[in-house]
């Protein structure tokens, strides 16, 4: 476990660091409620190739690789598939094999008739990834952190960048107590398994700042090397029992910082979606005519639940027809009335 995080501080500077390649998914949404979504990676030739991608790619979407005359050294590869509906793609991502088989995503693409106007809507939910629940980070993390965080509010000034700042630390605040709470709720709940009457809970919460203070460093190659810590705290050997009642709670305490490790390390993206008709609605903040488009970093879905949503309104001409047939109809049957 030993890798480039040795703090979780450098899991916060990753954010600041720009990748080598851009990563853009965009999804043109039809009239009759299919769609059609192009992922496209620029960078280097090598870098396009690269893993990692926001959504699964299989052998059913067309590829093509170009050259980007935009720059020199730049290469695009593409990936484009249409859909008949949301079905088929949410099925694709609950297939994905790669560390994002552990969020909650789900695409809904709905279309709602209204007599003269039908309403398409565009939804894209990414359930909050935080994997250490412990504490409610609504305590440490404001609503106003949260719009920051997630990029619901652009800095327009230098005041902005600095709450910016405040509430980056305060996120990385909360994950390390998150983490602490993590690691002492593992070793009082082995207390608890061992049964015994020589190593009791209150011991766990003695040495607590020690502990913590272990945690802070984040040096250690499995979370299991805290009991072994605990056990040198307390000069009992028989607390090293825990690993082996608790391998269940410590294996799944490695998996969550794995999970957080790669959460950090993941690449911003942009979700790109172009409506049908007319924009009436979106919680985008950058719009262009019926495109709005979304940058998805780790902060955006890490907390609380990030919705991309968009909505927009086509015209149906052939009720404006038929309600004018109908019309007409009205108007003939009257006339014949009054004649006869």
């Amino acid at each position: 476990m030993k890798k480039s995080i040795v703090i979780i501080s450098l899991l916060f500077t990753a954010i600041l660091i720009s990748s080598c390649r851009e990563i853009d998914v965009k999804t043109i949404v039809n009239k009759d409620g299919s769609f059609t979504r192009i992922i496209t990676i620029t960078g280097d030739s090598t870098d396009v190739y690269r893993k990692g991608l926001p959504y699964p790619i299989d052998e059913s979407w067309d590829m093509y690789f170009s050259k980007d005359t935009t720059s020199e050294k730049s290469y695009k590869l593409t990936y484009t598939k249409t859909f008949d509906g949301d079905k088929p793609l949410n099925q694709e991502l609950a297939s994905d094999t790669s560390w994002r088989r552990h969020l909650t995503r789900n695409i809904s693409v709905d279309r709602t008739f209204g007599f003269f106007y039908s309403y398409l809507t565009y939804n894209e939910t990414i359930g909050a990834a935080n994997p250490f629940t412990e504490l409610d980070y609504r305590n440490y993390i404001s609503d106003d952190d949260i719009l920051w965080l997630t990029e619901s509010k652009l800095a327009i000034n230098s005041s902005d960048s600095a709450k910016i700042k405040q509430a980056e630390d305060n996120a990385e605040s909360f994950i390390k107590k998150s983490f602490k709470a993590a690691v002492i709720n593992m070793l009082t709940d082995g207390v608890v398994k061992l049964k015994d009457a020589d190593i009791l809970i209150q011991d766990v919460h003695k040495f607590q700042d020690s502990i913590s203070a272990k945690v802070e460093k984040w040096d250690y190659n499995s979370t299991s090397e805290f009991v072994d810590y605990f056990a040198k705290l307390t000069k009992n050997k028989n607390v090293l029992k825990i690993k082996e009642n608790s391998q269940a709670e410590i294996k799944e305490l490695n998996n969550k910082i794995e999970l957080l490790y790669e959460i950090f390390g993941m690449e911003d993206y942009n979700v790109i979606v172009e409506m049908p008709g007319l924009l009436t609605s979106t919680n985008s903040l950058s719009i262009k005519g019926n495109r709005v488009n979304w940058n998805v970093n780790t902060m955006s879905f890490l907390f609380k639940d990030f919705q991309l949503v968009s909505e927009s309104r086509i015209v149906n001409s052939y009720m404006f027809i038929i309600a004018g047939i109908l019309l007409l109809l009205v108007v003939i049957l009257a006339a014949i009335r009054l004649w006869k």
